[in-house]
């Protein structure tokens, strides 16, 4: 095997020109690596941007819907209330059927723990991250508001019902769960309010995909069963008497036939 020894530089300029090429051998190496690093994070970035746009649609859908269901709740909260101001003077909760609460939305972006978990956020612009950051942080805020009202809704459920008595402890508790309410709605709906001038600075919805996501969410929000008056209580259900079967059961029959609440009881002639 011929081995090939380095040969001594005779001059200043030979040894510059094997310099230069040794320069230029590394610098195109880290170019090429640089590059497809950069098309690699360009990419990446690409799919966070889709991820993110479809998100913001849904978000918008829930501003739009809390904003619109906002003056049947608090026309809810106030109907509670009289039925509570009620209460208070005969100390009996009158009959009352079940009255469903607000919508329920997620107010999560999942795909930002995403974005963040694989670094693709630190390599977006900065005002780009900013404004991500901006809505994640908006929407956890709205994600704890929704938690406290559900809980709130949930104790104010209690008051449905055939009526009956209820003490002064009962009444503190449920006009508590009634003011709860109202300050986490308004909170919503405030919060609602401002997430859709975030959503559009960032630049990743159209203008027509914002208004039909906005449309959407208006119509969800209208249509919420909380905007319906308070339901009056359903009827006791009256039990039917028992029913006996007359006839014979023939021979192959599998099994009788079962009536009324206890089942039916079969006699043969």
């Amino acid at each position: 095997m011929d081995i090939h020894k380095p040969k001594p530089w005779h001059s200043l300029r030979e040894f510059l020109k094997e310099y230069l090429i040794i320069v230029v051998g590394v610098l195109t190496a880290l170019s090429a690596e640089a590059g497809v690093e950069w098309l690699h994070w360009r990419h990446e970035a690409h799919v966070a941007r889709e991820a993110m746009a479809y998100d913001m649609r849904r978000t918008l859908g829930w501003s739009a819907a809390t904003d619109a269901e906002a003056p049947c709740v608090l026309a809810r909260l106030q109907a509670l209330s009289d039925v509570l101001d009620e209460a208070g003077r005969t100390k009996r909760l009158p009959p009352l059927g079940s009255f469903p609460p607000p919508q329920s939305h997620s107010w999560i972006l999942r795909s930002w723990s995403a974005l963040v978990a694989g670094q693709t956020l630190a390599h977006m612009p900065n005002r780009e991250q900013t404004l991500l950051a901006a809505i994640a942080n908006r929407l956890d805020y709205l994600y704890r508001e929704r938690d406290q009202s559900i809980l709130d809704w949930s104790e104010l459920q209690t008051m449905a019902g055939m009526g009956r008595p209820v003490s002064d402890a009962e009444l503190a508790s449920l006009n508590a769960a009634l003011g709860r309410a109202a300050t986490h709605q308004s909170s919503l709906q405030g919060g609602a309010r401002q997430t859709p001038t975030l959503i559009i600075q960032t630049g990743l919805l159209s203008r027509d995909d914002v208004q039909r996501a906005w449309d959407e969410g208006l119509a969800a929000g209208k249509a919420s069963r909380v905007c319906q008056p308070l339901p009056a209580p359903a009827p006791r259900r009256a039990w039917l008497p028992l029913l006996f079967r007359t006839q014979p059961i023939r021979p192959g029959d599998e099994k009788a036939d079962t009536l009324g609440v206890a089942g039916a009881v079969t006699t043969e002639r």
